[in-house]
């Protein structure tokens, strides 16, 4: 995978494009993003880097793509130091007062995650208890409403995260059901899964600013176009 993201990298720096779209993601939120920096050889790969940059080869406009944390990415749209932000981005109500999305790309969904030696086994287990989550997601306040009396500890990465739930700093992490699913299918008796996915939000987006219409039609009318002929699916199935 690695070697085809580098590959696609190669090929797409040696395009020339009409205009390039400053992109904001995730420093680190596999599989929809990781990054490889290494001398000389720096660039991003992921479902959303590659579903991304598909977008932008139709329209024309070259892929730059800008590391942050996952909170300072809403701050980053609005001062305009990015065109638009795409990280697993959960459509949510609040969130549509400020900013604009495209079109749903994948359904959202939260998922819990434990060590594997934890006696947490179902979703009733727990209670009272605390709970990892990243800062600037809904997460935490999904923690609140589906399971009681918990303590939410909220941390910048999800490297942190996983740190927290390794020294027990946490008791289980809430994240983005794929997230979950990767890390504990990569880390095999390390890591579990507890409970089922939980539906949230009205599906992962493009974000964008509210002043970008034309961009955002121009977005929506291209993830139409890829579910249609089938790229949609070929990406999709590269992560999932």
């Amino acid at each position: 995978m690695k070697l085809l993201a580098i590959f696609i990298y190669i090929i797409c720096s040696s395009i020339s494009y009409s205009q390039t779209l400053v992109i904001g993601s995730s420093k680190y939120n596999p599989p929809f993003e990781s990054w490889v920096n290494k001398e000389n050889l720096h660039y991003a790969y992921g479902y959303d880097i590659d579903f991304m940059r598909e977008i932008c080869r139709r329209l024309d406009y070259a892929c730059e793509f800008k590391a942050y944390g996952f909170d300072e990415l809403f701050t980053v749209l609005k001062e305009h130091k990015v065109d638009l932000v795409i990280s697993s981005i959960i459509v949510t109500d609040s969130r549509k007062m400020h900013f604009a999305f495209s079109l749903p790309y994948l359904e959202s969904n939260a998922q819990y995650i434990a060590s594997a030696n934890s006696p947490i086994a179902k979703m009733m287990d727990i209670h009272d208890k605390k709970v990892g989550a990243r800062l600037g997601t809904p997460y935490g306040q999904l923690a609140k409403i589906v399971t009681r009396d918990n303590t939410i500890v909220f941390y910048d990465s999800i490297e942190d995260m996983f740190l927290a739930l390794k020294e027990n700093k946490v008791d289980v992490c809430i994240m983005d059901y794929e997230t979950a699913k990767n890390w504990a299918a990569l880390n095999a008796g390390i890591y579990k899964l507890v409970g089922k996915k939980l539906p949230i939000g009205e599906g992962y987006a493009i974000m964008l600013n509210l002043g970008q219409q034309n961009l955002k039609e121009k977005i929506n009318r291209t993830i139409l176009e890829m579910e249609e002929d089938g790229t949609f699916l070929r990406i999709y199935s590269q992560y999932f």
